[in-house]
């Protein structure tokens, strides 16, 4: 299989894809220069305090503690532990965080969890043909496209080679469409890589959550709708 390389749509294409009506009722931000990195603030409770120990440990002084935990060594572990390393996405263990306390809120005060399993079908074709190196930018360009196009609280995560999911939260299911098309249409483009551009291939599996479910089970889900 070929990958296809083809030139750049017009970026004002793009932005007419979606009416401001519609853009406002789905919540959905322009997109911004924000990085696509996890926020600090996001750390699980349940890691909190296991970073702050272990950060306050100096290795060069026989596993004394520091008065003062230094922020650098508590940042270096809090990204090694949540963060995707060649995205800069959430991982698994902060995206199953993210959903739960979503789910959490949404059954106190409304609203509708909105679950997509992207699978990006050729990124193995782009491996092998172009290179890791120009797979690992194909794979960061979708990744910025995505974050960039949703609200800072809405999660983009990275869950297996060629997969991401994207959690977000919208006020009523009838929105669930207009948004996924803007989805879509954002993947459907071709993205920038070293020597030209490649056009990726993404299945989209979306799922609005139960009542009842747990995080885990609507990941399954989706990824079983994908």
């Amino acid at each position: 299989m070929r990958i296809k390389r083809t030139v750049s749509k017009s970026d004002t294409a793009r932005r007419e894809l979606a009416s401001e009506p519609t853009a406002t009722a789905l919540k959905v931000l322009a997109p911004s220069a924000r990085s696509s990195a996890p926020k600090r603030d996001a750390v699980p409770a349940s890691l909190e305090a296991m970073f702050q120990e272990i950060s306050s440990v100096d290795p060069s002084d026989g596993g004394a503690t520091r008065a003062t935990p230094p922020a650098t060594r508590y940042d270096d572990l809090w990204q090694l532990s949540l963060a995707d390393p060649v995205t800069g996405l959430a991982n698994r263990m902060l995206l199953l965080d993210r959903l739960t306390r979503e789910l959490t809120r949404c059954r106190r005060h409304g609203g509708c969890v909105v679950v997509a399993h992207i699978d990006l079908g050729n990124l193995k074709d782009i491996n092998d043909q172009l290179g890791y190196p120009s797979g690992n930018e194909a794979l960061r360009g979708v990744s910025r496209r995505l974050t960039s196009m949703l609200r800072g609280e809405d999660t983009v995560s990275r869950v297996g080679e060629s997969e991401l999911v994207a959690v977000m939260t919208i006020e009523n299911e009838r929105f669930v469409g207009p948004l996924m098309q803007r989805v879509q249409d954002v993947l459907d483009d071709p993205i920038s890589v070293s020597g030209g551009r490649v056009q990726v291939s993404a299945n989209l599996g979306t799922v609005t959550a139960g009542s009842a479910e747990s995080a885990e089970e609507v990941l399954a889900r989706a990824g079983d709708a994908a």
